[in-house]
């Protein structure tokens, strides 16, 4: 090769290998001076966005190298209300804050107080959402602890029961749970009907219950009470015709 081909080449290698480094010490620049410019809050109902964003502590304008994911990410669970956060970065300057809340299926009331049990039975106070969800009233005469710690019984056979109800497609027949000496009644219907449960096979005993609303109660006269205690059977008072 002759000398000025390699002088060429030389020139030419050291100045792209320049170019280069430009670009890798400008994007390490900019990349350490990236600010926050917008926060988007996704996936919350209930939870409004500035307490959610007051949780998180992150602020407009902040630089993205000082804010820690993980750990924004853990303060916005510690709401009793959201069961899981993400937070992602998009380019340029938005952080994304997505959140996954908790969903009632039951409310207990303990001196005076609204407790909420979600599907995965953990507690949440009233305080923590203050909203008024449309759910069945269980019965309990201690506060409510988290389901699985409830040494006690009666919050989780009831939580139980609710459970079963959304499975056999009946929970929406219910508006409160009673478990007394071993035995499960209900209140069902715009009337509160009383239906009495009993124990055991409780999974027939709804799918009897959703079958029986269907063709003798739903749009009909309501019952008194319905007795589905004895295997097979199903007992209903109608109130009498005038």
């Amino acid at each position: 090769m002759k000398l000025a081909e390699r002088e060429i080449n030389r020139w030419m290698f050291f100045t792209i290998a320049g170019i280069f480094l430009v670009l890798i010490f400008g994007a390490m620049n900019w990349r350490e001076n990236r600010v926050i410019n917008k926060i988007i809050v996704k996936g919350n109902e209930t939870i409004p966005d500035d307490i959610i964003l007051n949780l998180a502590g992150v602020k407009i304008g902040e630089k993205f190298t000082l804010v820690n994911l993980s750990e924004l990410r853990r303060k916005v669970e510690s709401h009793k209300f959201i069961k899981q956060a993400n937070v992602y970065t998009n380019l340029p300057d938005v952080l994304l804050i997505e959140v996954e809340e908790r969903k009632p299926i039951a409310m207990v009331i303990f001196q005076g107080k609204i407790y909420y049990v979600d599907y995965d039975g953990y507690v949440i106070p009233y305080d923590d959402v203050k909203r008024i969800f449309s759910v069945p009233l269980l019965n309990l005469d201690y506060k409510p602890v988290n389901v699985f710690a409830d040494s006690a019984g009666a919050l989780r056979k009831q939580y139980e029961l609710v459970k079963l109800a959304i499975e056999k497609d009946v929970y929406n027949l219910i508006s409160e749970v009673k478990f007394k000496n071993g035995e499960f009644i209900i209140f069902a219907g715009d009337s509160a009907v009383v239906v009495f449960l009993g124990e055991g096979n409780l999974d027939k005993k709804f799918l009897a219950l959703k079958k029986f609303w269907a063709q003798e109660v739903q749009g009909k006269a309501s019952p008194v009470y319905v007795d589905l205690r004895y295997e097979g059977k199903i007992y209903a008072k109608f109130k009498s015709k005038n």
